[in-house]
């Protein structure tokens, strides 16, 4: 079964050897073709020697495009090689290759009619980061010890984010694929939003991953306002797309930066790329 999955991982100025899924892979600990997709400026050598290449279709592409188009492309890659599911891993999550045969006997049970999703929470185990409870697009964090565990989980508003997703390709195509406008902030919301039209239901496996959230690292004011302008863009294609409001969480961001930075960059930024609707 390993054969008719596809293992997918964007990375952006990443070490391969930092990611530890990848990292197996290429060292022989595992059997699974991996589709990495990379956005940094430089390129990444894989040495055809050692390693074990042979399983890994490696794509660079410098212009960083996003998250959306990325996935869209391993998704195509899955289709000229005769997969059935594509896994999507964020390069920050950190994924035990041993969970691959969870989500395969879930698949065997569900079948190609769901999306599977772990549990994902930071890097201390202690908030559950996804699934999530949403409201006018804005998660609500809940703790591990008052999460509850469901199989057969309901999206009824709720919503999961891409890393440690497993999307059969009858579901991607049938969501109609990623929306590549929306690059980073809001790509999962958008297809999650699109596959629930379909099935309010996913099938949850019981495995908790660490994750490292944007945001939720302590104080990086560079990187932070380097990002907000993909949040305002994302939030505004999400807007028309859905025909659905975004402005309270596009507003609560905002302030949050604010108060956080004591700046009024984040204010000015808002007005950019999401009133005057300025695109990068």
């Amino acid at each position: 079964m390993f054969n008719n999955i596809l293992l997918t991982v964007v990375v952006y100025n990443k070490v391969f050897t930092d990611i530890n899924i990848v990292s197996a892979i290429l060292y022989n600990e595992t059997n699974i073709d991996v589709f990495i997709y990379d956005n940094s400026d430089d390129e990444v050598f894989i040495s055809k020697n050692k390693e074990n290449s042979s399983l890994v279709h490696y794509v660079h592409d410098k212009s960083n495009p996003g998250v959306s188009t990325a996935y869209n492309k391993a998704f195509q890659y899955a289709k000229e090689n005769n997969k059935t599911a594509v896994l999507l891993l964020d390069q920050d999550t950190y994924f035990d290759h041993d969970w691959l045969s969870c989500y395969i006997n879930k698949y065997n049970e569900y079948g190609e009619g769901y999306i599977y999703a772990p549990i994902i929470t930071d890097a201390d185990a202690k908030k559950v980061y996804s699934p999530s409870y949403m409201k006018s697009f804005i998660g609500k964090v809940s703790s591990t010890h008052d999460f509850n565990y469901c199989e057969t989980y309901s999206l009824v508003d709720k919503s999961v984010i891409n890393s440690g997703l497993l999307i059969p390709l009858h579901i991607f195509d049938r969501v109609g694929s990623y929306n590549e406008r929306i690059k980073l902030d809001f790509s999962d919301i958008y297809f999650i939003e699109k596959y629930k039209e379909i099935n309010k239901n996913i099938i949850l496996i019981d495995l908790y991953m660490k994750h490292s959230l944007s945001g939720d690292e302590g104080a990086n004011f560079i990187a932070e306002m380097k990002r907000f302008p993909y949040y305002c863009n994302g939030a505004v294609e999400l807007s028309t797309s859905l025909n659905k409001s975004t402005l309270l969480t596009i507003l609560r961001r905002t302030a949050r930066l604010v108060i956080k930075y004591r700046s009024i960059i984040p204010f000015l930024l808002f007005y950019k790329y999401y009133i005057k609707r300025d695109e990068l």
